[in-house]
């Protein structure tokens, strides 16, 4: 289940919490935001979303926007569709301010496009894959900077 605090699809919170969001379209199909609770940057993935580089480059961009530094990052690609090959080398050559990542999946889908991520050697960071929300919160409580 989301967090109350979550934007909707196409809203990127503003950089430094300040509690204003910029309205980045409404065709992204990603959302990304600082989970003061736990302590996490989430990037959720939009039902049925096909991941590719722009997408990718974007989502990275807006979790460095935060502001918060190396954090852990919570990734819902539960409902996700796919992510093309640019997509997928954007994230393993360029992990951002990055801790540790959760992948949250739940379809065959998303364990598969999980499975290929985590395969991946060059990542620099480490990433997991989990089905339940909360073991990878504490999971990622594990792997803060």
């Amino acid at each position: 289940m989301l967090a109350d605090s979550s934007p909707p699809f196409g809203v990127v919170p503003a950089p430094g919490g300040l509690g204003q969001d910029m309205l980045m379209g409404s065709e992204l199909p990603y959302r990304v935001w600082w989970d003061q609770a736990s302590g996490v940057t989430r990037v959720e993935w939009a039902p049925g979303s096909v991941c590719g580089l722009a997408d990718a480059q974007g989502a990275t961009a807006a979790a460095q926007a935060l502001g918060h530094g190396p954090v852990p990052v919570l990734v819902d690609m539960r409902l996700m569709s796919r992510i093309d090959r640019p997509g997928r080398e954007h994230f393993t050559n360029s992990p951002g301010d990055v801790t540790a990542v959760a992948l949250l999946v739940g379809s065959a889908v998303s364990k598969m496009i999980a499975n290929f991520m985590i395969g991946m050697q060059r990542i620099r960071f480490p990433i997991r894959m989990f089905t339940d929300e909360s073991e990878g919160l504490a999971w990622l409580d594990a792997h803060r900077g």
